[in-house]
């Protein structure tokens, strides 16, 4: 889903929020059932492994014939060798319907289309025939991993999602005597069983008793509260960290040819923090990012000079043409390994390079982490929101050492969104005004990436969904700054005409309009504090939102009553509005201040959260009457 399309689909839920509450959910179904998903790891001494997998799902709805009815499976084939050992669908009435070597089909994966360096990156689809509710569809894989993702080393994680349709699941790993591993099994059954070859050791764990939960928004991943594994030979992160640095750090080699670079990019620049920015601004911008996740792609990236020539590369590329071009001009930089997506849970006794699928640049000297994947979107030193509070693996912390740290959270100092919107109201009901927005922080990096995917000459367009999701029925246009402009905060002006905003005649009541400011503001509280309650932590961030709106009334206009100024405050945060008149003017301030200083709120916790959100709803709906 696009940034823009997630934020079309917020102001939705945050409209269908403000105009009444939902009636209770149907019980939650999900497109398919897991019948059956075996997995069976056969390891060996230099950590390449052999993996027979076998699934068996029954399709249960319209939805699952679209979205199951056809099974990609990724691998790379520098990596691995990847066979379909057997795949067919189970008809109702119980016929077996193989599935023709013709519609096994390989693909170059999504992601590495257009990046040469990236195609070994390759998808199998298997396209099952006779696919109809009740159909069950069984698939046999068997992959061999030919080069270990870390010599002499074997890791793997399974979670067994909550939010999926599981019946039985089981895992099994054999592996040699001399190969130590540590086990850590969450809500599974099983543990060491006797092996079936000499000299090796075997484990085997069951899914015996899963649940069903329906998935919430906001929610971490249902991973985290899961039956889960992991199975490692590593004893701890630190070793986790050596085997990365040791295979990623010579590809960060100066070169002469790094070198030549790093000065032109920093040409007239001598302060140390200045030529970082610089050298940041440069890789996040001109480097184009190729979303291969850590560990499908490997763990060893390309060089610099390769990355530096081709001008793109993924994450662990980024870190490295960074890491090179800042020794190039003196300055220290190391690696944090980082989960990048809604996930906070870490192993405390089985240590995985699995746990984490991206990574950033820590630079010591400014204690700071910066992110350059993000095309060129996030100003210096602000991360991507879901980063914030999370456990990384710091490779070096700055003396040497390797350690878990937790990155700091988002605050409301650094990460604000000021929206001032003047609006005039005239005779026959029609409104007219112009919002203007500033950010900083992770709403500048927001507001960056939603207005990337506005095309030139499609700014009235988008103005006018953004007043349709929004309950404003009218035109407008959006205008905003350079988006890739790094040197300086993000801004951006929306005009827009609401015609029959309000009947005139009489005494009359009307809500104070939203116009095109803040796309993702205040009011986005309202899809998350809708839920009656959560069973599982919800992600947050701190920050500041702040919506001024100026309304001025035709001549003559005589104000009956402004609603009642509102403050709520609570552990998580502050909001407060206030209404004053002055002649013909009606000023309205809104703030909202989230001070959660952490990266989750919990469900004891959520009640505080829902009460800024009726704040918020009572508040947004209220009403000034005039005649």
């Amino acid at each position: 889903m696009s940034c823009i399309t997630r934020v079309i689909f917020v102001l939705m839920l945050s409209l269908f929020t403000l105009n009444g509450m939902a009636q209770a959910p149907a019980a939650y179904e999900t497109h398919d059932t897991v019948l059956q998903e075996d997995f069976v790891y056969d390891v060996q001494a230099d950590g390449t492994y052999t993996l027979d997998r076998f699934k068996s799902m029954r399709i249960n709805n319209q939805q699952g014939v679209q979205a199951s009815g056809q099974v990609p499976v990724s691998y790379s084939t520098s990596l691995e060798e990847l066979a379909i050992l057997e795949a067919y669908t189970t008809t109702k009435d119980g016929k077996r319907i193989d599935v023709p070597a013709d519609k096994i089909l390989e693909q170059q994966s999504q992601e590495s289309r257009g990046a040469p360096m990236f195609d070994d990156a390759k998808v199998k689809v298997i396209v099952f025939p006779n696919v109809e509710i009740g159909s069950v569809l069984s698939f046999r894989v068997r992959s061999k991993q030919k080069i270990p993702m870390f010599p002499n080393a074997f890791s793997m994680t399974k979670a067994f999602g909550q939010n999926w349709d599981y019946k039985a699941s089981s895992v099994t790993v054999r592996a040699p005597e001399s190969m130590k591993m540590y086990v850590e099994a969450i809500d599974l059954t099983g543990g060491e069983i006797k092996t079936d070859k000499p000299g090796t050791k075997m484990w085997r764990w069951a899914l015996e008793k899963p649940t069903l939960i329906a998935p919430e928004p906001s929610s971490v991943s249902d991973a985290d509260f899961s039956p889960r594994l992991s199975v490692s030979s590593f004893p701890n992160y630190e070793a986790v960290a050596s085997a990365y640095l040791a295979r990623a750090k010579p590809k960060a080699a100066v070169t002469r040819a790094i070198q030549k670079l790093a000065d032109k990019i920093t040409e007239g620049i001598t302060d140390k923090r200045a030529q970082t920015e610089a050298l940041y601004r440069w890789v996040s911008k001109d480097i184009r990012y190729v979303g291969v996740f850590l560990g499908f792609g490997g763990f060893v990236p390309h060089s610099a000079d390769e990355i530096a020539n081709v001008r793109y590369g993924d994450c662990k590329d980024h870190v490295t043409i960074l890491d090179a071009l800042l020794a190039a001009k003196g300055i220290r930089s190391s690696t944090a390994v980082i989960n990048a997506g809604n996930s906070l849970w870490m192993f405390k006794e089985a240590f995985t390079p699995y746990q984490f699928n991206h990574v950033i640049t820590y630079l010591p000297d400014f204690d700071l982490y910066v992110d350059s994947t993000t095309s060129g979107l996030a100003p210096f030193g602000v991360l991507p929101p879901s980063e914030y509070g999370k456990t990384v693996l710091l490779t070096d912390d700055g003396t040497g050492k390797a350690k878990l740290v937790t990155l700091p959270t988002a605050n409301a100092a650094q990460n604000q969104a000021h929206v001032v919107t003047k609006v005039t109201l005239s005779k026959d009901g029609t409104l007219k005004g112009k919002s203007k927005t500033e950010n900083t922080g992770v709403y500048d990096a927001i507001a960056r990436s939603i207005f990337s995917n506005v095309n030139k000459g499609a700014e009235s367009q988008f103005a006018g969904q953004v007043l349709t999701m929004t309950g404003q029925q009218g035109t407008g246009s959006y205008s905003f700054a350079d988006i890739r402009d790094l040197t300086k905060p993000f801004g951006f002006t929306g005009q827009f005409e609401l015609p029959n905003y309000v009947q005139m005649s009489g005494p009359s009541a009307m809500r104070i309009p939203v116009g095109l400011g803040n796309i993702n503001g205040i009011t986005r509280i309202l899809r998350d504090a809708a839920l009656p309650k959560r069973n599982f932590p919800m992600t947050a961030g701190g920050g500041y939102e702040e919506e001024v709106t100026t309304l001025t009334m035709p001549e003559g206009t005589k104000i009956i009553s402004l609603p009642k100024p509102v403050t709520k405050e609570n552990a998580l945060g502050r909001y407060q509005s206030t209404y004053t008149e002055k002649g013909n003017t009606i000023t309205v301030k809104r703030a909202m201040t989230y001070t959660l200083g952490k990266a989750v709120i919990g469900p004891d916790e959520y009640p505080l959260y829902q009460e800024l959100g009726k704040a918020v709803y009572q508040d947004f709906n209220a009403q000034i009457l005039f005649q």
